[in-house]
């Protein structure tokens, strides 16, 4: 993890990885438009009929966390990377289908897009098959890096390894001299969302589906929305989950979100007998312990938290607020934030909240990510509109690294209707986390008042992500399975909560 958390801020804006989605409850072990798990189970072969099906599968295995695999069927898709020169450079699109335990399932599998952008979905989503495990009885689930992700000509520029000492301009001057690196192995202007979607539909006629469920979760909701934008006679149900809406500019309004999310938490631990007992003055210690940073920096030494190795850190009030930003996304990291806060206050010891903060490292495709952010955001931000907007909050403006990367990126390009509200009447079930950091409620609110036939559920007290319990894995189930927001089970969404504030270091109190 490199010390410019700062810049580590800008990759886990979308990243369900990096999100680590708080478990709540019970948990669970001009473009074209279109016209027209098994852990350790058997895989089939005929999970589509296979007179429709022109792509070639085999027998793979996805690792999930432990010793234990998914029993999958893998190949690859050749496509154009520029879809107007379908006779130029072709990129093989990764692919993993885990197909639906029955011998005869439902004709119409789950695909499932993940968040970043940057973030490879056979290599995140296997982990969730357990979670979905109710809908891969019945239901193949499908899996798709991104173009630009995963196995699917990756794109990376700075080396989580070799490059987890640089500093915050040593990592902006690495990546703006990335394109030139990556010149040989791609043209960025053809790693936008809108382009990714037509490969994804590439994907599901090359399987044999007609039509298909979707779930996005963060930045995989704005390529689900892309999809049914472009393609909305092949979409059944669409589950958006942590809602990035159409007219989202990545960073605008996060150091807003993130101060109400921050303000949230505080309240809540002053509402909270045990967390207020423990630390009746939380909220002054955070203002001391940035005006702490403001005055003189720390440089600390702490063993690694991945080696054990000697790792020195610079931290700045800068790395502190990106720590605790990323914090907020999940409630169970959320629940050592004010004795993280204490400790770091009181005694000068930063080692359990860098700790976390390593815990959030996200596995990302950082060349893609720039790709799709410097073509599909960064032309909507400007300087002094991202700094009137961060007034007020101790987050303050981060736009300003961005727009310096993406000064030197090749930018794409995308369809004028690419920022219009998604109009439609398919079935759609939205997920929100009211103390989301990044994507709270009104995102999502404005995506579900363009829709006509949608369900909006805003889980109390929880962050980024919240198909994590077995309330929201029986919705999701019951929601594909019907095609229908009519007569699902909500109750249970009122009893999810966020785990209890730690109060020291055996846990919360009883």
């Amino acid at each position: 993890m490199p010390k410019n958390i700062s810049l580590l801020l800008l990759l886990c804006l979308f990243l369900t990885a990096c999100e680590i989605p708080g478990v709540g409850g019970t948990p669970t072990p001009a473009l074209p438009q279109d016209t027209g798990t098994g852990v350790a189970g058997g895989a089939r072969e005929d999970a589509a009929p296979v007179a429709l099906r022109s792509l070639a599968l085999t027998d793979c295995a996805l690792p999930t966390d432990g010793n234990q695999q998914v029993n999958a069927r893998c190949g690859s898709l050749n496509v154009p990377e520029d879809r107007a020169d379908p006779n130029g450079r072709q990129i093989t699109l990764n692919i993993a289908l885990v197909p639906a335990i029955k011998r005869k399932p439902a004709p119409d599998p789950l695909f499932l897009l993940a968040g970043g952008p940057g973030q490879s979905a056979v290599a995140t989503f296997p982990v969730m098959v357990q979670v979905l495990g109710n809908i891969h009885e019945n239901r193949d689930i499908v899996l798709v890096d991104q173009r630009g992700t995963g196995k699917s000509n990756l794109l990376q520029c700075l080396d989580p390894e070799k490059d987890e000492n640089l500093t915050d301009q040593q990592s902006i001057e690495r990546l703006q001299a990335c394109p030139a690196q990556l010149k040989a192995k791609a043209d960025l202007r053809f790693y936008t969302t809108e382009i990714a979607m037509q490969d994804l539909d590439a994907v599901r006629a090359a399987l044999g589906y007609e039509t298909i469920n979707l779930y996005g979760a963060s930045y995989g909701t704005r390529a689900a929305l892309t999809y049914l934008r472009m393609f909305p006679k092949r979409v059944r149900t669409i589950t958006l989950d942590a809602v990035v809406d159409p007219s989202f500019v990545m960073l605008m309004d996060a150091a807003g979100d993130g101060q109400k999310s921050l303000d949230f938490f505080f309240a809540r631990c002053a509402a909270d007998a045990a967390c207020h007992t423990a630390f009746p003055n939380l909220k002054t210690e955070f203002d001391a312990l940035l005006k702490r940073l403001d005055a003189a920096p720390a440089t600390i030494t702490i063993p690694h938290p991945v080696t054990n190795n000697p790792l020195t850190l610079t931290v700045t009030r800068k790395m502190l607020t990106g720590m605790v930003f990323n914090t907020l996304y999940s409630p169970d990291m959320v629940a050592m934030l004010p004795l993280e806060i204490h400790v770091a206050y009181a005694d000068g010891n930063y080692t359990p909240l860098i700790s976390q903060a390593y815990l959030l490292d996200a596995k990302s495709a950082d060349g893609m990510f720039y790709s799709v952010i410097c073509a599909e955001d960064a032309p909507l931000i400007t300087a002094p509109a991202a700094e009137k907007l961060s007034q007020g909050s101790v987050f303050g403006d981060r736009a300003l690294d961005l727009l310096k990367v993406c000064a030197q990126w090749p930018q794409g390009s995308v369809s004028a209707a690419f920022r219009n509200p998604v109009v439609s009447n398919v079935p759609a079930l939205i997920f929100s986390g009211q103390a989301d950091p990044i994507t709270p409620p009104w995102h999502a609110a404005k995506v579900a008042a363009s829709f006509s036939n949608e369900l909006h559920l805003v889980f109390k007290g929880m962050g980024h992500g919240n198909l994590s319990s077995r309330c929201t894995a029986n919705l999701l189930k019951d929601f594909i399975e019907s095609a229908s927001i009519a007569g699902l089970k909500t109750d249970c969404v009122a009893e999810i909560a966020p785990p209890p504030f730690f109060v020291n270091f055996n846990g919360p109190r009883p």
